[in-house]
């Protein structure tokens, strides 16, 4: 009998660690009603125009940030995200991403290449990659072939 309660207990912790992170895991830790005045670019001028247009938008992502994407070609979207309240700006990753991103303002968890599960043609190489956003900067969460579930209203 201890063996099969500890088989389930031990079953469902791995089946819980499988699971992919969510919006609800990664909550805002502040909000912010101000307005982007100022951008501080992370490294290169290769995303001063993405940045600039950023300027005078209110935080959308992660309570107290503006999340700023811009096409770079077919299937290529550039991706900062600046805070408001000091102007510094990050990106995840290499910066890009060839499925869109999905975000949302009460939570710090950005989804770059959110795709289906059940995609028939999904393209050669490609991760849904799950990132977390800290004050200094973009992190790693998690990396996925097999894609998102989670549904995505800023596609």
């Amino acid at each position: 009998m201890r063996l099969i309660l500890f088989l389930a207990v031990g079953l469902t912790a791995t089946c819980a660690q499988a699971a992919e992170p969510r919006f609800e895991d990664f909550p805002a830790t502040a909000t912010s009603g101000q307005v982007l005045a100022r951008v501080i670019p992370p490294t290169d001028g290769e995303y001063s125009p993405l940045l600039e247009r950023a300027i005078g938008r209110n935080a959308d992502f992660a309570g107290t940030y503006v999340l700023a994407i811009d096409g770079c070609g077919t299937g290529c979207q550039q991706i900062a995200a600046i805070d408001v309240e000091t102007g510094q700006a990050f990106v995840p990753g290499d910066g890009g991403s060839r499925n869109g991103v999905c975000y949302r303002r009460d939570s710090r968890l950005l989804v770059v290449n959110p795709i289906a599960p059940d995609i028939e043609q999904k393209p050669d190489g490609m991760t849904t990659d799950f990132y977390v956003i800290t004050d200094e900067g973009f992190h790693l969460v998690e990396r996925s072939t097999n894609g998102t579930t989670l549904i995505c209203d800023t596609l």
